[in-house]
């Protein structure tokens, strides 16, 4: 058979698998099970469909979809393919030269149609990577769009009993707004056929996501095109996804939409996603019945860590997560919660620019919902706002589930069960703001909710009087007037304490307000709380110094001393009028400041984006904020943790002066660097106008 014989167009192939309308809409496909299943090598990076010695993925996938048939081969072709006697699916792997294991993609791969497909990039033999507690073995197959091309999704997975493991996926976008729009592009696509009307019924079943790089390169760099999305389940019945690195999206690292029931989560690294759209790690609606978030790394996102917005029904337990250093674009909640009946038990939650657990009732008929959160058994430390944030019911806007609304006053009617999270549920209340030490005891008395379950715990002191909750120590019952009470032995003075309450019936309580324990006689102050946050990026194992999960107090004498530190470090980078592209004398300017923040490990930056005043706010702001991620993704691609870094744009609201004409312009139009000293001390900072960039 000549090479001739079959050459298939991608916008031909496209057409025949997508309907022509690619971008939304796949035509529902019924194939019979294959009567055979085949092991196929993958042995070309080559993006074709063409009867030659090159067998390519997008062959392998339609071979195993049946759309390709196996006589359609090349000779050579077909000695890459054995044909399995076995009833364990398809198994698609690769052997690519060296020096080839990338696969540009022309156009969007065929969906995986057939059930019982397992694509198996492989693990690293060499330099896995690390990040904090977690390391992966490093993808030896790396799938991108090809220069150019702007591609909608790595992978649609529409079958049922597929697996996908060992393979960077990244790149795939649908444009600048894509993540504000209805069509889902990810790495990763798991839905039935047709995504405008989605039936149940043919939702994929048992899909497994291992082990991959999303968002990602093998050399663990940002790409310069990013995707939208990690993970998007759409439609799916018990999706699994673990142990999977995902990293730098425009949104949510994973995102459910209409059914993830028996939905797992476990045991990945979701750090540094969300800069444009949604900015959470984890956000999950729909159908949730029976899911579960389980020991993941959520670190250095730009919204909340797990956001479940609205659930349609079902609820979610997230439990023995390490959540840092989240919020760092927009200030959310750690755990964002909606709907009834979520656990959230044995969870890390620290460095958050928010609160810690938040539970928002929101409108369902003529009554509120958010009832049944079981909030237990956490620890908090160095948050802006309550470790947990029951939220009163106002508007239906999605605003106005974004900004917690502090502490609650006693419920004082039960209408307020109908209005706020967790059916208003008081907070714990202490008997005295001093309890003091007799011999080696410690009497505590306080009230709650009769026939709560109360939870005390210690708190290392923040500036907070209530929380944060960092360590639980005690459960006790309170009795049916109210009344609970506990004694303890071996508590330091000095050492503050806080309570939640929680009644199965409304779920847990928003924590009550500290109190000190205090030696008769001795004035005792609360030990200051020196921790500082973990690395949120990853890291080769030989060049990676492992750093605990939770992190010790601090004592006096290891604490850095506390200086002024003085150094030449620039205030600021200037753009071009309406660009929000970084030129080579700002390049050089954020040059300097990586080196300073490379030295000075204990320094954080608040970034904030500026334009000059003309055209609307709205556009400003959308533009500020481009300048603001531009700058971000350069520090970060000089190895600058996430977590040391947050941002926000202000538009034209903070002009540079009040003047008008093209030097002052040129000054609005800037990013601007906050400095803080993780130890306490102050940072004095100088400022540089060689890189300004007036208009002509």
């Amino acid at each position: 058979m000549k090479n001739t014989s079959l050459i298939i167009s991608h916008s031909l192939l496209s057409r025949l698998l997508f309907g022509g309308l690619g971008l939304a809409f796949w035509p529902s496909v019924s194939l019979a099970a294959p009567e055979q299943y085949f092991q196929i090598t993958v042995n070309s990076n080559r993006d074709t469909i063409i009867a030659d010695q090159f067998l390519t993925l997008r062959e392998a996938i339609s071979l195993s979809n049946g759309q390709l048939k196996f006589d359609r081969l090349s000779s050579i072709e077909q000695q890459q393919v054995k044909m399995l006697t076995n009833t364990s699916g398809h198994r698609l792997e690769f052997q690519l030269p060296h020096g080839q294991k990338r696969i540009e993609l022309n156009s969007e791969l065929p969906a995986i149609i057939a059930n019982k497909v397992t694509i198996d990039g492989g693990k690293g033999a060499s330099n896995p990577a690390t990040i904090q507690n977690l390391t992966f073995a490093t993808p030896q197959v790396e799938i991108t769009p090809a220069a150019g091309q702007q591609i909608n999704r790595g992978l649609a997975i529409m079958a049922s009993d597929v697996t996908v493991t060992g393979l960077s996926i990244h790149g795939f976008r649908v444009g600048n707004q894509a993540t504000t729009q209805n069509i889902p592009a990810a790495d990763i696509f798991v839905g039935t056929s047709n995504y405008l009307q989605p039936d149940d019924r043919l939702a994929p079943q048992r899909v497994l996501i291992e082990n991959n790089w999303l968002g990602i390169t093998p050399n663990r760099k940002i790409p310069d095109q990013t995707s939208d999305f990690g993970v998007y389940v759409f439609d799916s019945e018990g999706t699994t996804i673990r142990h999977n690195a995902i990293a730098h999206h425009n949104a949510s690292g994973i995102i459910s939409q209409v059914n993830a029931s028996n939905l797992l989560i476990d045991n990945n690294a979701i750090f540094s996603n969300g800069s444009q759209g949604m900015p959470d790690a984890i956000r999950l609606e729909g159908n949730l019945r029976q899911n579960k978030i389980q020991d993941n790394l959520i670190c250095g996102n730009d919204g909340s860590g797990i956001f479940i917005f609205k659930p349609a029904a079902g609820s979610v337990n997230i439990t023995n997560n390490h959540l840092q250093s989240n919020g760092r674009r927009l200030r959310q909640a750690a755990i964002y919660l909606m709907g009834n009946d979520h656990q959230v038990t044995n969870n890390s939650i620290e460095f958050q620019n928010g609160s810690g657990v938040a539970v928002t009732a929101f409108a369902e008929g003529k009554e509120s919902s958010s009832q049944r959160n079981l909030i237990t058994n956490n620890r908090f430390q160095k948050l802006d706002g309550l470790s947990i944030d029951l939220i009163t019911y106002r508007n239906d806007a999605v605003e106005d589930f974004q900004d917690g609304d502090g502490l609650n006053q006693p419920r004082n009617t039960e209408n307020r069960r109908l209005d706020t999270g967790n059916g208003a549920i008081n907070a714990p209340r202490f008997l005295a703001s001093e309890f003091y030490l007799i011999g080696d005891q410690v009497n505590l008395d306080g009230m709650a909710d009769p026939g709560a379950e109360v939870e005390i715990y210690q708190v290392k002191a923040d500036g907070s009087n209530n929380g944060p909750l960092s360590q639980p120590l005690r459960k006790v019952v309170a009795d049916s007037q109210g009344r609970f009470q506990s004694t303890f032995q071996d508590l330091t003075p000095g050492t503050l304490l806080s309570a939640i309450a929680t009644d199965r019936q409304y779920g847990t309580s928003e924590p009550a307000e500290n109190v000190i324990v205090r030696m008769p006689g001795i004035a005792s102050v609360p030990q200051a709380n020196y921790a500082v946050p973990a690395d949120c990026s990853l890291k080769e194992v030989s060049s990676t110094v492992k750093l605990p999960v939770e992190r010790p107090v601090l004592s006096p004498e290891e604490v850095p001393p506390l200086v002024v530190t003085k150094m030449s470090i620039p205030r600021k980078v200037h753009f071009a009028l309406d660009k929000s592209t970084i030129s080579p004398a700002s390049a050089m300017v954020l040059q300097d400041i990586v080196q300073v923040l490379q030295d000075h490990p204990y320094i954080s930056v608040d970034l904030s984006g500026h334009t000059d005043p003309r055209a609307s706010q709205s556009y400003n702001q959308a533009l500020g904020m481009r300048r603001v991620v531009a700058v971000r993704n350069y520090l970060l691609k000089q190895g600058i943790a996430p977590q040391r870094l947050t941002i926000r744009s202000w538009g034209f609201k903070r002009r540079f002066s009040n003047e008008r004409g093209v030097q002052p312009y040129a000054l609005d139009r800037r990013v601007e660097f906050d400095y803080q000293d993780l130890r306490g001390g102050q940072v004095e900072i100088t400022d540089r106008f060689d890189d300004l960039q007036p208009e002509k």
